[in-house]
């Protein structure tokens, strides 16, 4: 399995981009979505809502904190998340991984 952490400031259009390669790239390759936000599932809500993914393949991770913390001081709960999506999806292809921020 591929992982690419897509990551960039507020605003930056992060969220739109995946959307943007799940809608093109989902119906050739198998893949997932992970995002990071501090106290909401909202990006990952807006990739439910957006997206040719189905809910099962896209997770929210709440960081509860500073959310770069959770993507490269202790990643252990993104770690968790790919874990998980693996399990769901044994034969994932490609990861994209949404920093907060």
């Amino acid at each position: 399995m591929v992982k690419i952490g897509v990551c960039g400031p507020v605003g930056s259009g992060k969220t739109a981009l995946i959307e943007a390669l799940t809608r093109h790239m989902s119906k050739d390759y198998d893949m997932a979505v992970i995002t990071n936000d501090i106290y909401t599932k909202e990006d990952a809500e807006f990739m439910c809502k957006n997206s040719v993914m189905p809910r099962e393949r896209i997770i929210g991770v709440e960081t509860g904190g500073c959310p770069h913390t959770a993507i490269r001081e202790d990643a252990s709960m993104n770690l968790e998340a790919v874990e998980e999506m693996h399990g769901r999806f044994p034969n994932l292809e490609l990861l994209l991984i949404e920093s907060g921020g």
